[in-house]
């Protein structure tokens, strides 16, 4: 298991994390968001734990707020931090831990910080993005529906 400096991680059975995709399968209801509220409901009985990154929320308000503008971007935001996820945020270590897999793998920045926030949870990323499942078994992954596409997980 990758480490974290200066935090001890105890894993759980499951632990995981939702990246933007995900995110946005779940408030858009697209394909894979079943998936997700499971996961959801999973977390509400305490049976997993259930993490996000703050660089998605960003991603999710800004793509909303594009799409839809800027009251409804907060709505939706606003219903997502309801969730039971708990929002992992950057300090130097993840700031540190993205700057090594951004240099090292071709991956977005916001891919970087996902990444790093999974790994310091020690988290299966949850997502449909085709870049993320390109790390393959680099990280724990579990692929919901690409467009037309099976499922997956690694």
């Amino acid at each position: 298991m990758p480490t974290w400096p200066g935090v001890k991680v105890t894993p759980m059975a499951d632990s995981f994390l939702l990246d933007t995709s995900a995110l946005m399968a779940l408030t858009d209801a697209e394909p894979g968001s079943d998936r997700v509220r499971e996961l959801v409901a999973q977390a509400i009985a305490g049976d997993i734990a259930l993490h996000g990154c703050f660089v998605s929320l960003t991603e999710v308000q800004y793509s909303k707020t594009y799409d839809a503008g800027p009251a409804l971007a907060r709505q939706i935001i606003a219903d997502l931090r309801r969730l039971p996820i708990s929002w992992l945020h950057s300090d130097a270590a993840s700031c540190a831990v993205a700057a090594e897999w951004k240099a090292s793998h071709k991956i977005s920045f916001a891919d970087a910080f996902v990444v790093a926030a999974a790994i310091r949870v020690n988290a299966i990323v949850v997502h449909k993005d085709p870049e993320m499942a390109k790390l393959g078994g680099l990280i724990r992954q579990e692929a919901l529906p690409f467009r037309g596409l099976p499922a997956s997980a690694s």
